[in-house]
């Protein structure tokens, strides 16, 4: 997490200098950019991680800490359902963090984000924050984090201490509550799979269908069935949802966790 926050602040500040130094609204170019300089700071970020991962491997093979097998292998349905259950998680995450909002009153968080997203094009925010961010992420907070966690506490404890890091990365109080949410929910997948990539699948498709969702939600709400749209996707997500944590839970019943 120090080596994500440390990377960030670098770009931060390097993109501030620069934008005061030859802008004349250097506000509004920075939030103009900021999907930029986050991806940018989640592509260096992968760098240190995958060092840190691999070392952190090595010292617990070399202990005897993880077995040599390696890790389960993910099938298309499983890749497919795994997309889907992070949309979902992100669906009814949003709901929630949706009616807290309306009593914690966080206005300031929809304002910025507006001012970050208007004007974006969808493809590019897919690429950055709906693909490049969860790998980032996902190498920082399940790779690294929630394993080290997990090197010294139990299962369930390293689940929800790792949500809260999360969270708390984030912040500010709406995203704080919905990635401690989601954080948690990766994590227990993570291991339950036992694949490096099923987070990332999880948070790709919670960060793509969020993305989605705020482009063309009203759109499809306007259309003459959009309600019964709506209501379909919801309970297909909750399917998905469900489905993934009864299916990888029995196939994880028996996995070592210490194989990823």
């Amino acid at each position: 997490m120090g080596i994500h926050f440390l990377i960030s602040q670098i770009v931060a500040g390097t993109a501030l200098y620069v934008i005061q130094r030859f802008f004349t609204k250097p506000v509004d170019v920075y939030y103009q950019n900021t999907i930029l300089f986050t991806g940018i700071t989640a592509l260096l970020a992968m760098i240190p991680a995958v060092l840190f991962y691999r070392k952190d491997r090595y010292s617990r093979e070399a202990g005897a800490v993880v077995s040599v097998k390696g890790q389960e292998k993910l099938s298309i349905p499983e890749t497919v359902l795994l997309l889907f259950a992070g949309a979902g998680l992100a669906q009814y995450g949003n709901g929630l963090v949706s009616m807290l909002n309306d009593l914690i009153r966080e206005d300031v968080y929809q304002e910025s984000m507006s001012r970050i997203t208007e004007g974006k094009s969808l493809l590019m925010m897919i690429f950055w924050m709906g693909i490049v961010v969860p790998v980032a992420e996902e190498m920082i907070f399940r790779w690294l984090v929630y394993l080290r966690l997990r090197d010294y506490l139990s299962f369930a404890a390293a689940v929800i201490i790792s949500g809260l890091i999360f969270g708390i990365y984030h912040g500010n109080i709406v995203q704080g509550i919905y990635a401690s949410l989601l954080g948690a929910a990766f994590a227990y997948l993570f291991e339950k799979s036992g694949n490096l990539y099923s987070s990332i699948l999880l948070h790709a498709g919670a960060n793509i269908w969020s993305l989605i969702m705020t482009e063309y939600g009203d759109k499809i709400l306007s259309l003459k069935f959009g309600n019964i749209i709506w209501m379909d996707s919801y309970i297909l997500l909750l399917i998905a949802m469900i489905g993934s944590f009864i299916y990888f839970s029995r196939k994880g019943a028996d996995y070592d966790k210490r194989k990823i």
